[in-house]
């Protein structure tokens, strides 16, 4: 029982974790949409788009297994 409590948080905390950074990212992405980029700057704005998706889909898993937990 023990060990089950303690993947339940753990799993809770990384999926807060990974909600928050795709949060900030998707913020900031918004905020930078807005102004102009240097041209040395568009592969960093490619990369982050890339970071967002990826956290979004982890972030999403993460959620999917937490529900699956708390089911079984």
């Amino acid at each position: 029982m023990t060990a089950w409590m303690l993947e339940m948080v753990g799993l809770l905390v990384t999926t807060i974790g990974a909600l928050v950074a795709f949060l900030h990212l998707h913020q900031t992405s918004r905020e930078i949409g807005n102004t102009p980029l240097p041209a040395e700057c568009a592969p960093l704005a490619r990369d982050r788009r890339l970071l967002m998706i990826t956290m979004g889909l982890m972030a999403g898993w993460f959620v999917i297994q937490y529900i699956g937990m708390i089911l079984i």
